[in-house]
């Protein structure tokens, strides 16, 4: 692990221990505008509450399933795999090695996402 993951893993902790509630739901959000298509928030509502309080996040990143909830106060973790909708199996983790992990594969699928874009732009420019 390098040191900048390090010092990632350890800021999202320490965001995440002042205020766990609040922090999820600004995640959650955040990721929500950044991916639409690949992220969906949790949220628990009362019977007659306008809004809800968000319980956790899922991201569904090619065959991974990242899910971040917040259970007792505390933040829970899980990657599962998924193949053709199916989940075959689900890894508990350590939150900080969860970030890790999501910020390590959205910079793959982003340096993939931006080889992709220039190659396009190569082959309309010729």
């Amino acid at each position: 692990m390098s040191e900048l993951d390090f010092d990632m893993q350890a800021a999202w902790l320490r965001r995440f221990s002042a205020d766990a509630q609040s922090n999820l739901g600004a995640f959650a959000r955040r990721l929500k505008e950044a991916m639409p298509e690949l992220v969906s928030i949790q949220e628990k509502k009362g019977f007659f509450a306008k809004t809800g309080t968000i319980t956790g996040v899922t991201i569904e990143l090619g065959e991974n399933r990242y899910r971040l909830e917040l259970a007792g106060g505390r933040l829970q973790a899980s990657i599962g795999m998924v193949v053709r909708g199916i989940t075959l199996n689900t890894k508990t983790m350590d939150p900080a090695e969860w970030f890790a992990r999501l910020a390590q594969e959205t910079a793959n699928a982003s340096a993939h996402a931006q080889s992709l874009s220039a190659s396009l732009q190569q082959f309309m420019a010729s």
